[in-house]
Protein backbone atom coordinates (compact mmCIF):
# COMPACT_ATOMS: atom_id res chain seq x y z
CA UNK A 1 0.00 0.00 0.00
CA UNK A 2 2.82 2.57 0.92
CA UNK A 3 4.77 1.85 -2.37
CA UNK A 4 1.28 1.99 -4.58
CA UNK A 5 0.90 5.32 -2.54
CA UNK A 6 4.16 7.04 -3.45
CA UNK A 7 3.84 6.09 -6.69
CA UNK A 8 0.80 7.75 -7.09
CA UNK A 9 1.70 11.07 -5.28
CA UNK A 10 5.14 11.02 -8.23
CA UNK A 11 2.60 10.85 -10.81
CA UNK A 12 0.27 13.92 -9.73
CA UNK A 13 3.26 15.57 -9.03
CA UNK A 14 4.94 15.15 -12.45
CA UNK A 15 1.10 15.55 -14.01
CA UNK A 16 1.01 19.33 -12.03
CA UNK A 17 4.24 19.92 -12.60
CA UNK A 18 4.07 19.46 -17.04
CA UNK A 19 0.75 21.94 -16.09
CA UNK A 20 2.66 24.58 -14.60
CA UNK A 21 5.05 24.61 -17.64
CA UNK A 22 2.21 24.75 -20.21
CA UNK A 23 0.27 27.50 -18.41
CA UNK A 24 3.46 29.26 -17.26
CA UNK A 25 6.34 28.75 -19.69
CA UNK A 26 5.26 27.20 -22.78
CA UNK A 27 2.22 25.26 -23.52
CA UNK A 28 3.57 22.50 -25.97
CA UNK A 29 6.00 21.65 -23.21
CA UNK A 30 2.70 19.65 -21.91
CA UNK A 31 3.17 17.48 -25.11
CA UNK A 32 6.49 15.87 -23.64
CA UNK A 33 4.34 13.73 -20.96
CA UNK A 34 2.22 13.23 -23.88
CA UNK A 35 5.06 11.63 -25.93
CA UNK A 36 6.02 9.74 -22.48
CA UNK A 37 2.77 8.17 -22.23
CA UNK A 38 2.76 7.13 -25.76
CA UNK A 39 6.43 5.76 -25.90
CA UNK A 40 6.68 3.20 -23.28
CA UNK A 41 2.86 2.22 -23.32
CA UNK A 42 3.22 1.59 -26.68
CA UNK A 43 6.59 -0.45 -26.05
CA UNK A 44 4.27 -1.78 -23.23
CA UNK A 45 2.15 -3.41 -25.72
CA UNK A 46 4.39 -4.45 -28.26
CA UNK A 47 6.40 -6.22 -25.66
CA UNK A 48 3.00 -8.02 -24.31
CA UNK A 49 1.87 -8.80 -27.68
CA UNK A 50 5.34 -10.18 -28.72
CA UNK A 51 4.39 -13.87 -28.89
CA UNK A 52 1.52 -13.73 -30.57
CA UNK A 53 1.77 -11.07 -33.27
CA UNK A 54 4.36 -11.62 -36.58
CA UNK A 55 8.03 -12.14 -35.83
CA UNK A 56 9.79 -9.00 -36.47
CA UNK A 57 6.64 -6.62 -35.35
CA UNK A 58 8.19 -5.58 -31.85
CA UNK A 59 10.90 -2.93 -33.32
CA UNK A 60 9.27 -0.87 -35.53
CA UNK A 61 5.86 -0.75 -33.26
CA UNK A 62 8.53 0.59 -30.53
CA UNK A 63 9.56 2.85 -33.55
CA UNK A 64 6.65 4.06 -34.29
CA UNK A 65 5.71 4.59 -30.71
CA UNK A 66 8.63 6.70 -30.06
CA UNK A 67 7.89 9.29 -33.81
CA UNK A 68 4.48 9.60 -32.95
CA UNK A 69 4.17 12.68 -30.19
CA UNK A 70 7.52 14.17 -32.39
CA UNK A 71 5.83 14.13 -35.84
CA UNK A 72 2.81 15.72 -34.92
CA UNK A 73 4.76 18.54 -32.96
CA UNK A 74 7.05 18.90 -36.31
CA UNK A 75 3.39 19.08 -38.20
CA UNK A 76 2.06 21.23 -35.88
CA UNK A 77 4.58 23.40 -34.89
CA UNK A 78 7.57 23.38 -37.65
CA UNK A 79 5.32 23.24 -40.33
CA UNK A 80 2.35 24.77 -38.99
CA UNK A 81 -0.14 22.68 -41.08
CA UNK A 82 -3.74 22.35 -40.18
CA UNK A 83 -3.84 19.16 -41.77
CA UNK A 84 -1.79 17.58 -38.79
CA UNK A 85 -4.54 15.26 -37.85
CA UNK A 86 -5.13 13.81 -40.93
CA UNK A 87 -0.89 13.64 -41.79
CA UNK A 88 -0.98 11.09 -38.24
CA UNK A 89 -4.09 9.42 -39.60
CA UNK A 90 -1.53 8.38 -42.58
CA UNK A 91 1.10 8.14 -40.40
CA UNK A 92 -1.02 5.16 -38.54
CA UNK A 93 -1.93 3.67 -41.44
CA UNK A 94 0.91 3.12 -43.21
CA UNK A 95 2.15 1.27 -39.92
CA UNK A 96 -1.28 -1.01 -40.33
CA UNK A 97 0.12 -1.17 -43.72
CA UNK A 98 3.49 -2.54 -42.63
CA UNK A 99 1.60 -4.75 -40.18
CA UNK A 100 -0.28 -6.04 -42.96
CA UNK A 101 2.59 -6.85 -45.30
CA UNK A 102 4.35 -8.58 -42.44
CA UNK A 103 1.69 -10.91 -41.65
CA UNK A 104 1.45 -11.83 -45.41
CA UNK A 105 5.24 -12.17 -45.65
CA UNK A 106 5.49 -13.95 -42.75
CA UNK A 107 2.08 -16.48 -43.80
CA UNK A 108 0.67 -15.41 -40.60
CA UNK A 109 -2.49 -13.27 -41.19
CA UNK A 110 -3.79 -14.54 -38.26
CA UNK A 111 -1.89 -12.42 -36.21
CA UNK A 112 -2.68 -9.61 -37.56
CA UNK A 113 -4.52 -8.29 -35.39
CA UNK A 114 -2.11 -8.49 -32.70
CA UNK A 115 0.21 -7.29 -34.97
CA UNK A 116 -1.50 -3.85 -35.99
CA UNK A 117 -2.76 -3.02 -32.47
CA UNK A 118 -0.01 -1.26 -31.49
CA UNK A 119 0.07 0.88 -34.41
CA UNK A 120 -2.97 2.46 -33.40
CA UNK A 121 -3.43 2.23 -29.58
CA UNK A 122 -3.13 3.96 -27.35
CA UNK A 123 -1.19 6.25 -30.09
CA UNK A 124 -4.43 7.62 -32.11
CA UNK A 125 -6.73 7.82 -29.19
CA UNK A 126 -4.17 10.27 -27.41
CA UNK A 127 -3.67 11.97 -30.65
CA UNK A 128 -6.90 13.61 -29.29
CA UNK A 129 -5.74 14.99 -26.25
CA UNK A 130 -2.29 16.83 -28.19
CA UNK A 131 -5.35 18.18 -30.83
CA UNK A 132 -7.34 18.89 -27.43
CA UNK A 133 -3.88 20.81 -26.10
CA UNK A 134 -3.84 22.72 -28.92
CA UNK A 135 -7.34 24.15 -29.32
CA UNK A 136 -7.46 27.66 -28.81
CA UNK A 137 -7.06 28.85 -25.15
CA UNK A 138 -8.70 28.76 -22.59
CA UNK A 139 -10.17 25.77 -24.65
CA UNK A 140 -7.06 23.94 -24.28
CA UNK A 141 -5.94 24.10 -21.19
CA UNK A 142 -9.62 23.01 -19.76
CA UNK A 143 -9.71 20.36 -22.25
CA UNK A 144 -6.19 18.60 -21.23
CA UNK A 145 -7.66 19.17 -17.66
CA UNK A 146 -10.87 17.37 -17.77
CA UNK A 147 -9.09 14.18 -19.65
CA UNK A 148 -6.62 13.79 -16.63
CA UNK A 149 -9.61 14.94 -13.99
CA UNK A 150 -12.45 12.77 -14.88
CA UNK A 151 -10.43 9.28 -15.53
CA UNK A 152 -8.64 9.67 -12.31
CA UNK A 153 -11.82 10.46 -10.40
CA UNK A 154 -13.80 8.04 -11.99
CA UNK A 155 -10.97 5.32 -11.26
CA UNK A 156 -11.14 6.01 -7.48
CA UNK A 157 -15.02 6.14 -6.79
CA UNK A 158 -15.10 3.08 -8.66
CA UNK A 159 -12.77 1.74 -6.57
CA UNK A 160 -14.05 2.98 -3.10
CA UNK A 161 -17.59 1.89 -4.14
CA UNK A 162 -17.43 -1.37 -5.62
CA UNK A 163 -15.17 -1.92 -2.20
CA UNK A 164 -17.52 -0.68 0.02
CA UNK A 165 -20.52 -2.51 -1.66
CA UNK A 166 -18.72 -5.72 -2.06
CA UNK A 167 -18.61 -5.37 1.25
CA UNK A 168 -21.91 -4.81 2.51
CA UNK A 169 -23.09 -7.55 0.62
CA UNK A 170 -20.13 -9.86 1.74
CA UNK A 171 -18.84 -10.49 -1.75
CA UNK A 172 -21.56 -11.27 -3.48
CA UNK A 173 -21.99 -7.75 -5.67
CA UNK A 174 -23.08 -8.49 -8.66
CA UNK A 175 -19.93 -8.51 -11.44
CA UNK A 176 -19.72 -5.84 -14.39
CA UNK A 177 -17.23 -8.79 -16.79
CA UNK A 178 -16.56 -11.22 -14.54
CA UNK A 179 -14.63 -12.98 -17.83
CA UNK A 180 -12.28 -9.91 -18.36
CA UNK A 181 -12.25 -8.24 -14.70
CA UNK A 182 -13.48 -10.35 -11.83
CA UNK A 183 -12.97 -7.88 -8.94
CA UNK A 184 -15.09 -4.94 -11.19
CA UNK A 185 -18.48 -4.95 -10.10
CA UNK A 186 -21.87 -2.81 -11.35
CA UNK A 187 -22.24 -1.23 -7.87
CA UNK A 188 -17.83 -0.03 -8.73
CA UNK A 189 -19.46 0.88 -12.63
CA UNK A 190 -21.97 3.44 -11.24
CA UNK A 191 -19.48 4.70 -8.90
CA UNK A 192 -16.54 5.97 -11.05
CA UNK A 193 -19.91 7.16 -13.72
CA UNK A 194 -20.47 9.82 -10.32
CA UNK A 195 -17.18 10.40 -9.80
CA UNK A 196 -16.34 10.94 -13.16
CA UNK A 197 -19.21 13.61 -13.26
CA UNK A 198 -18.28 15.07 -10.15
CA UNK A 199 -14.47 15.28 -11.11
CA UNK A 200 -15.84 17.21 -14.33
CA UNK A 201 -18.13 19.14 -12.34
CA UNK A 202 -15.14 20.52 -10.06
CA UNK A 203 -13.21 21.49 -13.18
CA UNK A 204 -16.13 24.04 -13.98
CA UNK A 205 -16.42 25.16 -10.41
CA UNK A 206 -12.45 25.96 -10.00
CA UNK A 207 -12.04 27.28 -13.05
CA UNK A 208 -15.47 29.03 -13.84
CA UNK A 209 -13.75 32.44 -14.94
CA UNK A 210 -12.09 30.27 -18.07
CA UNK A 211 -15.22 28.70 -18.47
CA UNK A 212 -16.98 32.15 -18.67
CA UNK A 213 -14.43 33.31 -21.16
CA UNK A 214 -15.51 30.72 -23.71
CA UNK A 215 -19.31 31.30 -23.20
CA UNK A 216 -18.60 34.75 -24.13
CA UNK A 217 -16.11 33.57 -27.21
CA UNK A 218 -19.74 31.99 -28.77
CA UNK A 219 -22.12 33.40 -30.30
CA UNK A 220 -25.28 34.48 -28.73
CA UNK A 221 -26.94 31.47 -30.06
CA UNK A 222 -24.43 28.92 -29.17
CA UNK A 223 -24.42 30.14 -25.53
CA UNK A 224 -24.76 27.69 -22.81
CA UNK A 225 -26.50 29.04 -20.18
CA UNK A 226 -26.20 25.89 -17.70
CA UNK A 227 -22.35 24.88 -17.69
CA UNK A 228 -22.27 22.96 -14.90
CA UNK A 229 -24.99 20.40 -17.00
CA UNK A 230 -22.75 20.42 -20.08
CA UNK A 231 -19.62 19.52 -17.42
CA UNK A 232 -21.31 16.67 -16.16
CA UNK A 233 -22.68 15.42 -19.73
CA UNK A 234 -18.41 15.08 -20.45
CA UNK A 235 -17.87 13.73 -17.26
CA UNK A 236 -20.65 11.02 -17.60
CA UNK A 237 -19.69 10.01 -20.95
CA UNK A 238 -15.92 10.38 -19.80
CA UNK A 239 -16.25 7.96 -17.20
CA UNK A 240 -17.90 5.44 -19.02
CA UNK A 241 -15.52 5.70 -21.92
CA UNK A 242 -13.08 5.04 -19.10
CA UNK A 243 -14.32 2.64 -17.95
CA UNK A 244 -14.58 1.38 -21.47
CA UNK A 245 -10.99 1.62 -21.80
CA UNK A 246 -10.00 -0.22 -18.29
CA UNK A 247 -11.58 -3.20 -19.71
CA UNK A 248 -9.87 -2.96 -23.09
CA UNK A 249 -6.85 -3.06 -21.46
CA UNK A 250 -8.38 -6.17 -18.88
CA UNK A 251 -9.17 -7.88 -22.35
CA UNK A 252 -5.92 -7.50 -23.54
CA UNK A 253 -3.55 -8.84 -20.24
CA UNK A 254 -6.46 -11.40 -19.79
CA UNK A 255 -5.41 -12.85 -23.45
CA UNK A 256 -1.70 -12.71 -23.29
CA UNK A 257 -1.94 -13.97 -19.51
CA UNK A 258 -0.24 -11.08 -17.49
CA UNK A 259 -1.07 -8.96 -14.70
CA UNK A 260 0.53 -6.02 -15.33
CA UNK A 261 1.90 -4.34 -18.59
CA UNK A 262 4.51 -2.75 -17.07
CA UNK A 263 6.46 -2.13 -13.78
CA UNK A 264 7.11 1.54 -14.27
CA UNK A 265 4.95 2.41 -11.44
CA UNK A 266 5.15 0.13 -8.77
CA UNK A 267 1.87 -0.88 -7.11
CA UNK A 268 0.09 -0.03 -10.22
CA UNK A 269 1.37 -1.54 -12.81
CA UNK A 270 2.64 -0.07 -16.79
CA UNK A 271 1.97 3.31 -17.93
CA UNK A 272 -0.87 1.46 -20.07
CA UNK A 273 -2.12 0.62 -17.22
CA UNK A 274 -2.29 4.34 -15.71
CA UNK A 275 -3.85 5.86 -19.25
CA UNK A 276 -6.20 3.05 -20.89
CA UNK A 277 -9.30 4.68 -19.93
CA UNK A 278 -7.67 8.29 -20.43
CA UNK A 279 -7.22 7.34 -23.81
CA UNK A 280 -10.89 6.88 -24.32
CA UNK A 281 -11.89 9.60 -22.36
CA UNK A 282 -9.67 11.91 -24.27
CA UNK A 283 -11.60 11.39 -27.83
CA UNK A 284 -14.76 12.86 -26.01
CA UNK A 285 -13.84 15.06 -24.53
CA UNK A 286 -11.59 17.09 -27.37
CA UNK A 287 -14.76 16.50 -29.70
CA UNK A 288 -16.87 18.01 -26.83
CA UNK A 289 -14.57 21.16 -26.29
CA UNK A 290 -14.20 21.19 -30.60
CA UNK A 291 -17.67 21.39 -30.94
CA UNK A 292 -18.71 24.14 -28.54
Amino acid sequence: MKTRSISSVAFVVVVVGFFLLRQFVYAPLFNILIWFFIAVATFELARALKGFSADGNFYPAVVYGILFAPLYAFLRYVVKTDLTWLFMLVFAFVGVAFAFVLCTVKKCLNKFAATFLPYVYPALLMLTLLLAGDLEEPKGFLAVLTVFVISPCADSLAYLVGMVYNKIRKGQAKKLCPRLSPKKTWAGAIGGVIGGVLGAMLVCLIFNGKVAEIQNSLADSARFSLPYLHFAGIGFLGAILTEIGDLFESFIKRRVGIKDMGKIMPGHGGIMDRIDGMSFAAVAVFVWFLLI
